[in-house]
């Protein structure tokens, strides 16, 4: 029964393009929200800030971006993320962003290292508290990008926490990508695998074991090379498919993929001493970085 129930969710949600069997599920106490923070002048620069009410000692913030092939999502879809995590202590950001074909992959990151700035502003963030970076699908991609990519914050996170992301994903077929990660073939320099040239952030990885969205490879690809110069990783593979680690974060149903659990208990061992400094080397021309291996995103 209890299998059926886990199928017939999984079903809905795959059936649904937005999140709203889940918000209609989502509690609506524990916390409160500010709404449509602006980090810039585009209607989709906003962003909404959960604040719960017995936040954790750390006071760590969380940033999430969500996912949609960078075509499509709101944030306010996204609230049993925002309940999930704040129920746990997390103060917790969800911005939109532009999206194709409106802008281009840059655009996108700026919109997101936007994003964080204000979030951090918007809670005080001098307070030295953990910065963790995070996202699904596409939103683990540009929260990727922010944290491995020296150049794109004043300073780098905590945690990076990466759900069913797509880090290593050339060569592209849909033309909607295509141009988005151009102008022109996408290159090297749009994947997140190519900024890993040093310890870098400690690293969350959650994939499902039968995901054909986003290939599990890409996960795995990424932990082996932040093992290999040697970044703290964890790499967790569930059994299920491409929604199984959101699914996860809200405090609902939670007991079918532990990812509350995992990054709880990750950024315990890996608890900050203090700001983490700009490191690393800004890789803009990518010329000579190592070769994507293909895999599919």
């Amino acid at each position: 029964m209890r299998r059926l129930f886990v199928l017939t969710l999984l079903l809905l949600l795959a059936a649904c393009a937005r999140a709203e069997l889940l918000d209609a599920l989502t509690p609506t106490t524990g916390y409160r929200v500010e709404q449509g923070l602006a980090y810039g002048t585009h209607p989709r620069q906003r962003l909404d800030l959960y604040h719960p009410e017995e936040p954790r000692a750390d006071r760590a913030l969380v940033v999430f971006f969500y996912g949609g092939s960078w075509q499509s999502g709101e944030r306010a879809l996204y609230r049993f993320v925002g309940q999930g995590l704040a129920a746990r202590g997390y103060t917790v950001a969800i911005p939109d962003y532009r999206l194709f074909p409106e802008v281009r992959w840059r655009e996108i990151l700026e919109d997101g290292a936007a994003a964080v700035a204000r979030a951090r502003a918007a809670v005080g963030f001098e307070r030295d508290g953990p910065l963790v970076l995070a996202g699904h699908s596409a939103g683990a991609w540009i929260a990727a990008m922010l944290a491995l990519d020296p150049c794109r914050l004043p300073d780098r996170p905590d945690l990076f926490l990466g759900l069913a992301g797509p880090y290593d994903f050339l060569p592209l077929h849909d033309p909607v990508l295509v141009a988005g990660f151009g102008p022109g073939e996408p290159d090297g320099a749009s994947q997140p695998v190519r900024y890993v040239d040093g310890p870098e952030p400690p690293t969350l990885l959650l994939h499902g074991n039968r995901d054909l969205t986003v290939l599990p490879r890409n996960s795995e690809r990424l932990a082996a090379m932040l093992r290999a110069v040697g970044t703290p990783v964890e790499l967790v593979q569930f059994e299920g498919e491409h929604i199984l680690p959101l699914l996860g974060l809200s405090s609902r149903f939670a007991h079918l993929a532990p990812t509350l659990d995992r990054l709880d208990a990750f950024l315990a061992e890996h608890r900050p001493r203090g700001r983490r400094p700009p490191g690393g080397t800004c890789l803009r021309d990518l010329s000579a970085a190592r070769p994507s291996n293909g895999a599919r995103g």
